[in-house]
């Protein structure tokens, strides 16, 4: 018997599921692909007139911001990171590093924004001006923009689960944390939100495999990129006391401005370790019925202790001794 009880004990918990998770911290990594939305730029050119003749003085163009002059298309790129929280049973918090990062696709740059800087820096020139036709007019690809944007964020997470832990579950919930975005060569920091909807099953008393969709955004970032650009002699004629010609030339410094919110789709494996993955033992047995309470019992005349229910045994009859023989007569 006691073999039969051992071995079911063995087969319940080799079939038993892991506990569920509640109360327990856990661990893990993730990764994925990353779709970054595309982003506009502004244009802001300080433009410098120098002229050959001391005076009069001529009038060059004047500063200008060119307000939506860029685009930006990504690739795809990857989303990374290490995870580690607690559950609490329907509700978790996590904290969350993440590394998110993509190269660029396409830097376009409006033509209403290149014929105006043409025009400033007198690209191509004409005669009468000098040295005409000069520098050919300014193509796009000349400010063209190469590199990948790098996004390094941490955040706090806090998640609703449904369904059945110790099999296939779902959750959703959001995050709040800090981001770092580094674009061409300037960096800055920002708040940081994402909303996250996943699923995951358990695979064994420890381990989770999961699919998870982020959608991430930061506040603003203030990222910039400066480029120089130099212009053609151009002669004009300057009306003060009489008409006067003056040869003047403009250059630029042209700064991009992407004061912007970058934002970000992700869909990423997960590999979660939980630390409460127990065996659901079996309940322990019954306790065993208690002992039948003591029978009433009596004692007898006799000393004897029996049953309350028995009789007791009669008394001995009481035979008196037999006399003694008569004495025999003297002669």
């Amino acid at each position: 018997m006691r073999k039969y009880l051992l071995a079911a004990v063995a087969a319940a918990a080799v079939t038993s599921p892991a506990l569920a998770r509640d109360g327990q911290p856990y661990v893990g990594i993730e990764g994925g692909i990353l779709f970054a939305e595309d982003q506009d730029g502004d244009f802001f050119a300080d433009f410098t007139t120098t002229q050959l003749q001391p005076s009069p003085l001529a009038v060059g163009p004047a500063d200008a911001r060119f307000n939506n002059a860029a685009a930006i298309e990504y690739k795809r790129g990857y989303d990374l990171d290490v995870i580690a929280g607690y559950d609490f049973g329907a509700f978790r918090i996590e904290g969350e590093l993440g590394l998110k990062r993509a190269r660029l696709d396409e830097f376009d740059v409006d033509a209403a924004f290149l014929s105006a800087l043409n025009s400033a820096l007198n690209r191509p020139s004409v005669a009468p001006d000098l040295g005409a036709p000069g520098g050919a007019a300014i193509p796009a690809s000349d400010i063209d923009l190469n590199g990948a944007v790098k996004v390094r964020s941490i955040m706090a997470n806090a998640l609703l689960d449904f369904g059945n832990e110790d099999g296939l579950s779902f959750y959703a919930g959001g995050g709040i944390g800090r981001a770092r975005v580094k674009l061409f060569r300037d960096q800055d920091n920002a708040l940081a939100f994402q909303g996250i909807a996943g699923i995951r099953y358990a695979v064994s008393r420890n381990i989770d495999v999961g699919l998870k969709y982020r959608y991430f955004r930061t506040g603003k970032v203030n990222l910039r990129e400066t480029f120089a650009a130099g212009g053609n002699s151009n002669r004009t004629t300057v009306n003060t006391v009489g008409p006067i010609v003056v040869d003047t030339t403009t250059n630029v410094v042209l700064t991009s401005d992407f004061e912007q919110k970058f934002r970000s789709h992700s869909l990423l494996a997960s590999l979660i370790f939980n630390f409460g993955g127990a065996v659901a033992l079996p309940p322990p047995p019954p306790p065993p019925p208690p002992p039948p309470p003591p029978a009433a019992t009596q004692t007898c005349p006799d000393a004897s202790v029996i049953l309350a229910t028995d009789i007791c045994p009669a008394p001995p009859v009481y035979v008196p001794p037999p006399p003694p023989p008569p004495m025999p007569e003297r002669g």
